[in-house]
């Protein structure tokens, strides 16, 4: 089955303290974005890659990503919208109609383990529409009219990217969001609103993903650990 992947790229780096876009952010020697690109590229999965960016750095992410390793296909850079919903949507119609499989993961997430999204891709085929997803590691408790009340984790799930769907069902569940002006947390949640299920893949290793000055401290420690540790 022929698989597209879209990277939504296109967020602004101010919670960064940054003059320039997230995904250019430096992470250990090359911008964040590379970095995520060249772990789904270990897989050798994707016959054609769209990653969504600022419209006003395009020039700037064609030059980031230049030269990158085999397993993404033909590799595009197309402009982003207004919204992570709307950068996945210009995907959708920058991608080739012939893939049967789409593979969504956030160009924030340089940690992704490539096992992780082949059983992603993997449960897609299976049954249409997965996600990573990972257990939280805290307690959790939801406003009630009394103050507070505690949930159980053990049944919870913390939902990431890669989120992968049949190709016709993702445009479809982008279709009926911009018709009734939906706008969704990700993808998945799409999805789900047309009554599908989503199969959950817990996340090996750690996925995390770059928000504030902190992830990206702590990604750029992970990476360095991770290229020291013994193969």
């Amino acid at each position: 089955m022929s698989v597209a992947l879209v990277v939504p790229a296109a967020g602004s780096g101010e919670r960064l303290g940054l003059p320039l876009p997230k995904a250019l952010a430096d992470l250990a020697g090359a911008p964040l974005v590379r970095r995520t690109l060249e772990r789904l590229a270990i897989t050798k999965a994707f016959s054609e890659t769209v990653v969504l960016v600022p419209a006003a750095h395009l020039s700037a992410f064609e030059q980031a990503l230049a030269g990158l390793p085999a397993g993404l296909g033909t590799v595009l850079v197309r402009p982003g919208g207004s919204s992570r919903q709307a950068s996945v949507w210009a995907g959708l119609e920058a991608i080739g109609p012939a893939c049967d499989l789409i593979c969504v993961h956030d160009a924030a997430r340089p940690l992704i383990e490539p096992a992780t999204v082949i059983k992603v891709m993997d449960e897609a085929r299976r049954h249409g529409a997965a996600t990573a997803a990972s257990r939280p590691a805290d307690s959790v408790r939801i406003d009630v009219a009394e103050g507070t009340k505690a949930l159980d984790r053990r049944r919870l799930w913390l939902v990431e990217t890669p989120q992968v769907f049949e190709a016709s069902v993702l445009r479809r569940a982008h279709e009926h969001a911009r018709a009734g002006g939906v706008e969704g947390t990700d993808d998945a949640s799409l999805v789900e609103a047309l009554g599908l299920e989503i199969r959950i893949v817990a996340s090996q290793g750690c996925n995390l993903k770059v928000t504030n000055r902190a992830d990206l401290i702590a990604a750029r420690e992970l990476l360095a650990f991770s290229a020291a540790a013994p193969h």
